[in-house]
């Protein structure tokens, strides 16, 4: 049996350019292993949402391969669940629906409505807000919004997580605490997850791998992988005060010194 089996997402050769020529993501090699979660951080201009977009399948002119576990990520068996900045809700639907109809469209709702609905209410109940159901997404604060929208992506099940600042226009506490829902409901279903943040700290918290990308965009993309296990392993309220997490700051720093 071929290795590519169980391979996990793999960027081979990706490259996006505008109608005119214009580079807007150089060539981008990069593995990230089945159920894996790996952060992404870099300078405005240098790809980062471009790259998500790519994976997700809505920059359909890009150049290059994605596989996931052998197997083209836009084949229809492998699901891609993606969480904007902006939320992504229909504001005219319930939460509820918003999830309901997401579950239609991706094939993952199951045909007993009451079925459905408990399963609705679980993800609701995972991330906090099972009392918010029947809310239209306009009367929900920020990190209401964006909990319905992680609650959303994760009940699609999907193979692939996609994820583009989604706590960046939050406060910070709101953050952190989400932070942790997250992280906490990844851990129990997980999925192959890219998550792009603007902070050096979430990357650090969230990534069993920081990738970090270079200023402005050329022929080709090199990336910075570092390896972040040592964080990644803790308790997640013992990661902070860490002598690893204070070391991986610096680290990172310096690449961004270097490269940005």
């Amino acid at each position: 049996m071929s290795s590519l089996g169980n391979s996990g997402l793999c960027i081979r050769d990706l490259q996006v350019e505008y109608k005119g020529g214009q580079v807007a993501l150089g060539e981008v090699n990069l593995t990230l292993p089945e159920h894996g979660i790996y952060t992404i951080i870099g300078p405005s201009g240098s790809g980062k949402s471009t790259l998500l977009r790519a994976v997700a399948g809505l920059l359909p002119g890009c150049r290059g391969e994605l596989l996931y576990n052998g197997r083209s990520v836009h084949d229809k068996e492998t699901l891609v669940g993606l969480v904007p900045q902006n939320y992504g809700l229909l504001p005219w639907k319930t939460v509820r629906d918003n999830i309901r109809i997401a579950m239609k469209i991706t094939g993952t709702a199951a045909v007993d409505k009451s079925e459905r609905d408990a399963r609705i209410t679980s993800w609701l109940g995972a991330m906090g807000i099972a009392g918010l159901a029947d809310r239209y997404p306009l009367s929900l604060s920020g990190g209401q919004q964006q909990r319905v929208a992680i609650a959303r992506a994760f009940a699609i099940l999907p193979k692939i997580m996609l994820l583009d600042e989604p706590f960046s226009a939050l406060d910070a506490v709101t953050r952190e605490a989400l932070q942790q829902i997250f992280l906490n409901n990844w851990l129990a279903h997980p999925a192959t997850a890219l998550f792009v943040t603007h902070d050096v700290d979430e990357a650090i918290l969230l990534g069993q791998k920081i990738i970090i990308l270079p200023a402005g965009t050329g022929k080709r993309t090199e990336l910075e992988v570092l390896d972040n296990a040592a964080v990644f392993g803790m308790k997640h309220e013992a990661k902070r005060d860490s002598n690893e997490f204070f070391e991986q700051t610096k680290v990172i720093r310096k690449v961004m010194q270097a490269k940005w």
